[in-house]
C-alpha cells in the first residue's frame, strides 16, 4: 500500500512536471501586423510582379506560414506593391521577419510600413464583435 501511494505519487509529481514543462515551451500569445511592401530600388520597371525575380521571396512566405508565421499575403492589383499578415509577439520580432525577406534583401521590394492589427470581423469564421440580433 505504501508502494502504491509512492508511485502515484511520483506519477502526479512527473505529471505536474511535464505540464509546466510544456507551459514554459509556449510563446506568448501573438499579435497580428500588416507589413505593406512596396517597390524596391531594384525593381524592374515596366514588369509586373509576376516577371520580377521574386522567387526566393515566395518560397520565404511559404516557409513563415508553415511556421505560423504568415496569416495571408498577395500583391496589389496595380503592381504598386503588397500586403502581409503576419502574426508575432512584437513589431521587432515581425520587422526582424519582413527586414529578412530575400525580396527586401535584393533591393526589389522595401518594407513600406508596419502597423498592429486586430482582426475584428472575418466572414471565414464569422467572429464578429456584434451579437446576432435574435
Amino acid at each position: 500500500m505504501l508502494v502504491s501511494r509512492i508511485v502515484r505519487v511520483g506519477a502526479i509529481v512527473a505529471a505536474l512536471a511535464v505540464a509546466g514543462w510544456l507551459l514554459g515551451q509556449t510563446q506568448p500569445p501573438s499579435k497580428q501586423y500588416v507589413v505593406l511592401l512596396k517597390h524596391g530600388p531594384k525593381w524592374v520597371a515596366g514588369k509586373t510582379a509576376a516577371e520580377q525575380a521574386l522567387g526566393n521571396h515566395g518560397r520565404y512566405l511559404q516557409e513563415q506560414m508553415t511556421k505560423g508565421a504568415l496569416q495571408l499575403a498577395g500583391p496589389f492589383l496595380d503592381d504598386s506593391g503588397g500586403l502581409i499578415l503576419y502574426n508575432a509577439r512584437d513589431e521587432a520580432e515581425v520587422r526582424a521577419i519582413a527586414e529578412h525577406d530575400p525580396g527586401v534583401l535584393a533591393g526589389i521590394l522595401a518594407v513600406e510600413s508596419i502597423r498592429p492589427f486586430i482582426l475584428a470581423f472575418d466572414a471565414a469564421s464569422g467572429k464578429t464583435p456584434f451579437n446576432a440580433a435574435k
